[in-house]
């Protein structure tokens, strides 16, 4: 399916291509529901090729069209926090999403990491010590978690959760950046 093939370019880093791949699911897309799962995964090859503002544009067109979509509401809490940008906007786009689904892992990692970047670590850490809870696998969630006990000040926390993201890493960039956070 063309949405599958968008999501592998976009963890590839070929960025015109999931563009391209998730426009063609667009057009090809019957129904609002698949319509909105195209225009999510179009914003999220967008907001990979370096453009930030047509992803947040095609986020809040799908918000617009369907003002719950957990999905659009969480990415693009995400994004803004990505960003640095309106982070009390993305923490209430992240809030509406989990009131809906409170154990998504994926919410409760973007809530977490909106706590961070605004310094409200004791939240940052409740929300994800709960992500990683749901899915201890991930590693985006474990350098997060790594990332905030770094901000409290618990070098031992942050370097075995920064161990534990590297050992979980399949992607070059990412452990890239991992191996730099643990000084190697």
């Amino acid at each position: 399916d063309l949405l599958f093939i968008s999501n592998l370019y976009t963890r590839a880093k070929r960025g015109r291509d999931a563009i391209e791949t998730a426009n063609q699911a667009l057009s090809l897309a019957s129904g609002t529901e698949r319509r909105q799962i195209a225009k999510t995964t179009l914003a999220t090859a967008l907001q990979t090729n370096g453009d930030p503002a047509a992803a947040e544009r095609v986020l809040r067109e799908v918000l617009h069209e369907v003002p719950g979509n957990t999905m659009a509401l969480n990415n693009l809490g995400f994004f803004l926090t990505e960003r640095g940008e309106r982070l009390d906007e993305a923490v209430r786009l992240i809030t509406q999403a989990l009131k809906v689904d409170p154990e998504n892992p994926s919410y409760l990692d973007s809530l977490g990491w909106a706590y961070l970047w605004l310094g409200r670590l004791d939240d940052a850490e409740k929300y994800l010590t709960d992500a990683v809870r749901f899915d201890p696998d991930s590693s985006t969630i474990r350098e997060h978690l790594g990332d905030m006990y770094r901000q409290k000040k618990d070098p031992e926390k942050a370097k075995a959760m920064w161990e534990a993201a590297l050992r979980m890493s399949a992607d070059a960039e990412d452990a890239g950046r991992l191996k730099k956070k643990l000084g190697r």
